[in-house]
């Protein structure tokens, strides 16, 4: 994803902090999204819709419950390419995309402001956050914990706390589909032309060679235990279960080789006005689940008790706390080995995350209706 954030987190870790100081980005996710309560339907290998019949990737990653591979390739460079400018990396051989990505480049307009143009305000103002309640958990427990939810009532809080809390929305929510920053150009792949798709079978290994006309040349070697991390393959609960938000919830899954820390987070709504959110994190904190962390940061993380440690495979959510909740749903977040070099221009760094995205049932512990043994292809045992 283009991510403002990550780009905050290359410009405060790097040693190197000059003006002109440009940032090349590999970033490599491991996505998958499921459901709880509604099997995973088997498609047949190499299935494809009949000509004319389009349907959104994320539906039809749901749907064949297969994980899927990101690539997404950054330059940040702080000016102006020049008309004419172009910008390619030669990848390694094993990710399978030939012999040269060819990016393309976006010049913001002098004259366009974005969500993070200083002193100019998102949509919306801190007097139109909407006066909600919002109850937060954190830990892993069977049981409520002592002391929890921690409740926060937005028509308490103050106009300075209000407009706090609307910067950081507008901050959280300004990563998602980033290319504006005032003076820069962002070189991106994939592109119209080079749909990225990564075949389950590719490899980072090797080198990322990148060319550019105005800001510099640089190769980043991939050593071979840097690549596309393993998916959260859960053994507990089964998919195909209805589940019951009136008792604890047990999450399992397999080990996955790489892997340095992670996190949940499951949120879900009672009627309109109240959010639950509950964090894996064992101290109060909600540390963020997006972006590309470096290595050290998430050690340290795993230290400070807010990730889970590579070993950790299960987490308990306390029982009863989305039992009135619509359809929460449960986001879990990883992260593995990267590489950098630390002095070059432009600085290099290339990041492994995975990801999961699991939908869970309706109000009351009621899940999505039930299926025949069978129906999704399998015999109907575990998942």
């Amino acid at each position: 994803m283009r991510r403002l954030a990550f780009l905050a987190v290359l410009v405060a870790s790097m040693a190197v902090a000059a003006e002109d100081q440009a940032f090349f980005a590999i970033e490599a996710e491991t996505s998958s999204t499921k459901m709880l309560g509604m099997p995973e339907i088997k498609l047949p290998p190499g299935f494809q819709l009949p000509a004319g019949m389009q349907m959104p990737p994320g539906v039809m990653a749901m749907m064949s419950g297969a994980p899927t591979r990101k690539l997404n390739i950054r330059l940040w460079s702080p000016s102006i390419a020049p008309a004419g400018a172009t910008a390619s990396v030669v990848p390694p051989p094993g990710l399978k995309q030939g012999d040269r990505l060819n990016l393309e480049l976006y010049r913001p307009r002098p004259e366009q402001t974005g969500p993070e143009t200083p002193g100019v305000p998102a949509a919306g103002t801190p007097g139109q956050m909407p006066d909600m309640t919002i109850k937060l958990y954190w830990g892993s427990s069977k049981t409520v914990k002592p002391g929890q939810p921690k409740v926060i009532k937005i028509g308490d809080l103050t106009p300075d706390q209000r407009a706090q809390a609307a910067a950081a929305q507008r901050r959280s929510g300004a990563g998602g589909d980033y290319f504006y920053k005032p003076g820069w150009t962002t070189a991106y792949w994939p592109t119209k032309d080079q749909a990225g798709a990564i075949d389950p079978a590719a490899a980072l290994p090797g080198s990322f060679a990148l060319s550019s006309s105005y800001t510099g040349n640089v190769t980043l070697p991939v050593p071979d235990d840097v690549n596309f991390l393993d998916p959260f393959d859960l053994t507990s609960p089964k998919l195909s279960a209805k589940p019951d938000l009136t008792k604890f919830l047990d999450f399992q899954w397999k080990p996955i080789p790489s892997l340095l820390g992670a996190n949940a987070m499951m949120m879900g709504f009672e009627g309109k006005n109240t959010m639950i959110i509950w964090s894996s994190s064992e101290v109060e904190d909600y540390p963020h689940m997006g972006g590309y962390l470096q290595m050290a940061e998430v050690r340290q993380m795993v230290a400070d008790r807010k990730f889970m440690g590579p070993d950790q495979t299960q987490v308990y959510v306390p029982e009863g706390i989305f039992a009135k909740a619509t359809m929460p749903m449960l986001m879990m977040n990883g992260w593995g080995k990267g590489t950098a070099i630390d002095a070059a221009q432009p600085l290099p760094r290339l990041q492994t995350k995975v990801s999961l995205m699991l939908t869970m049932g309706m109000p009351g512990g009621r899940g999505m209706p039930a299926m025949p043994p069978g129906a999704d292809g399998g015999d109907g045992g575990d998942n």
